[in-house]
């Protein structure tokens, strides 16, 4: 019975912890009584005190307010999280309290006038109020050692809530608010000052600041760029409050301030996608998607059950991915209560014949083709293997679609097959030619998709630069002149779709992907705005500094370029998205691709790496993969 009783308090009282909540109602209790008390006493009337009218006046007052107090869910507030919003509670209830004294008093002729009355409600506000704030302050954040120390830039509406955030953690104190705003400057918010951003690098000298935390989620990429621009110098480490969408839903918490990402660092405005050309191609068809694991295809098939296609089929070689992407969308589905069909299939995209099978027993409407291999140094290392999955595989998806009339089919290439050097990007390249060859007089539109590096996929170089500082370097950067474009696995995804719907066959979609960024000069911002100093470790070899994050060199790898491109000439054309251009690039015909990939399946077959070499640069891939001479022993069989 004393546990169902308990229960039922802790229903109606709030609070898991019943004897933590009933110690707090008897401190109020004891509080309001004495705030009574002293408020009679001030004025003199200690008679009302010894009568019956004055205790009952006194006792049911103090009975109002803990009623509101109850009602108001106050005992729910822990004492460590609580913030200025528990006043509302506590100026109702003795608000309340007041008004039933004035009452009860007027009612019994007790002698309590509006004066002490008065007075004990401003005692009581107080009493319960600072209490609390007082056991929050010095118990718990003055019992805390090594305090981080932060800066909050933003002083308006989501600063405050960081703010409060920040009082509510043990660990945390707020040194500062720095802002633009002219109004704000030299005011406080909430208790603490607000600063010009010219103060910043005396704040972080003065009090030995450990955070300046950037918190304004409606600022546009490009201003926060600017502002970590600003911020670089500082001996402290930087963190940002995303952006205003995704905090739409909740309150700005500490977890919310998160380390630079490379995001922040290239202050890129990404493309915004038409949602016309996003669906047209996806919404209400039978739309497949090979590679669907990889972090390429996975975010293609994100966007495709946001755009509520009939039925997607998932088409990969890895039993892991395919696995974590079909339990990922089923769980989306489940959550939006969308009536797609995902069906999971394990298979490679070099068996035509399951592929065929598949295309035909399906009635796929839009096929995706982003299964390859991508990574230019393990190509490198396994030629023939890497030809055949990013040759023989796409013609094998492609002329399969043909056959089972496939309406749509977007290939996914990459700005690496431009005047390759290297071996995965004349892969890629060929693959163009397998594509271009096999459009004609049929139903099947075939294009393709060229975009640079994208963020966020596997072997990016922002999480390995990541990692190499958080364990103190060195930071590897191949040439102090590579440059690289970026681009979101978003935006990669939007654009791949887009280009399927506008289509008309043999076109090469790319992206107006902006200027490139110098990998040294990301390196150096990412250390930075991490709180460190980078040391570009040179040829004198002079040692790095203690505390410094060491920038070393390393070379160009085995067909690595240090420029990218992305078209061939520049022929490029636009598009119904303004961002997005076309081109038509003409290779080699039908019979002459039919006879070059004959070779290179023998080639390929054998192992034979110098004559996959040969067969890839007579083609007319481009590929210039080590400067060597080759006596194209391979030419008369063409």
């Amino acid at each position: 019975m004393g546990v169902v009783m308990r229960d039922y308090l802790r229903l109606f009282i709030g609070g898991k912890d019943i004897r933590r909540t009933f110690f707090h109602i008897t401190f109020d209790v004891l509080a309001l009584f004495c705030s009574f008390v002293m408020a009679i006493v001030l004025y003199g009337k200690t008679s009302s005190i010894g009568s019956f009218d004055g205790l009952l006046v006194i006792g049911v007052s103090v009975l109002a307010a803990l009623c509101v107090l109850v009602l108001s869910k106050f005992y729910r507030i822990i004492v460590r999280y609580i913030t200025g919003r528990a006043v509302i509670p506590a100026s109702g209830a003795m608000l309340v309290s007041s008004l039933v004294a004035y009452f009860l008093s007027v009612f019994l002729d007790s002698g309590i006038l509006f004066p002490e009355i008065f007075s004990y409600a401003l005692f009581g506000f107080m009493s319960i109020l600072g209490f609390r704030y007082i056991y929050r302050d010095i118990i718990f954040r003055k019992s805390v050692k090594d305090e981080i120390r932060v800066v909050i830039y933003g002083a308006g509406e989501a600063g405050r809530q960081f703010l409060n955030s920040l009082n509510s953690a043990t660990k945390y104190s707020a040194i500062a608010f720095v802002d633009d705003e002219l109004e704000l400057q030299g005011h406080s918010v909430s208790g603490v000052k607000v600063f010009d951003p010219k103060s910043m690098v005396w704040l972080v000298k003065q009090f030995n600041v450990d955070v300046v935390a950037l918190v304004i989620p409606s600022i546009s990429p490009v201003r926060r760029r600017e502002i970590l621009n600003d911020l670089e110098s500082l001996d402290a480490e930087i963190r940002v409050v995303p952006g205003l969408v995704d905090l739409m839903s909740k309150s700005i918490e500490t977890s919310d301030a998160k380390p630079i990402s490379v995001y922040d660092i290239l202050g890129r405005v990404p493309v915004p996608p038409r949602p016309d050309l996003i669906s047209r191609s996806v919404k209400g068809k039978i739309v497949m998607v090979t590679g669907a694991g990889g972090s390429i295809g996975s975010e293609i098939c994100r966007q495709i059950v946001r755009n509520q296609p009939l039925m997607l089929i998932l088409f990969d070689l890895s039993e892991y991915s395919l696995y974590s992407i079909d339990q990922e969308l089923d769980r989306y589905c489940s959550e939006t209560n969308s009536k797609i069909d995902i069906i999971p299939i394990l298979g490679s995209v070099m068996d035509r014949l399951k592929v065929l099978s598949i295309l035909k027993q399906f009635k796929v409407h839009t096929l995706f083709h982003a299964a390859a291999y991508k990574h230019v140094p393990l190509v490198e290392q396994n030629i023939a293997e890497g030809v055949k999955n990013n040759v023989f595989g796409t013609r094998a998806v492609v002329e399969a679609s043909v056959e089972a009339g496939v309406r749509i089919v977007t290939v996914i290439s990459t700005d690496k097959a431009v005047r390759p050097t290297n071996i995965m990007g004349a892969s890629k390249r060929m693959a163009e030619f397998v594509c271009s060859s096999l459009v004609g007089d049929h139903q099947t539109k075939i294009s393709m998709v060229r975009f640079g590096n994208v963020l966020g996929s596997s072997g990016s170089v922002v999480p390995h630069f990541e990692k190499q500082i958080l364990r103190g370097g060195p930071v590897t950067v191949t040439h102090p002149e590579i440059t690289r474009y970026f681009m979101t696995v978003k935006e990669a995804a939007q654009l791949v779709m887009q280009a399927s719907s506008m289509a008309l066959g043999g076109e090469v979609y790319l992206l107006d992907m902006g200027d490139p960024v110098k990998i040294v000069d990301l390196a150096i911002s990412m250390i930075k705005l991490h709180g460190k100093t980078p040391f570009i470790v040179d040829v004198s070899n002079a040692p790095c500094p203690a505390e410094h994050v060491p920038i070393v060199f390393t070379g160009l790898k085995q067909g690595e370029k240090i420029y990218e491109e992305l078209l061939v000439n520049n022929d490029a054309k636009t598009t119904q998205h303004p961002l997005i251009m076309s081109a038509v690039e003409v290779g080699p015909d039908r019979v002459t691709i039919t006879k070059y990939l004959k070779l290179l399946e023998k080639a390929c077959s054998d192992n034979n790496v110098e004559d996959i070499k040969e067969i890839l640069t007579i083609s007319g891939t481009g590929l210039n993969h080590d400067g060597n001479i080759i006596d194209y022993s391979l030419r008369k069989k063409i």
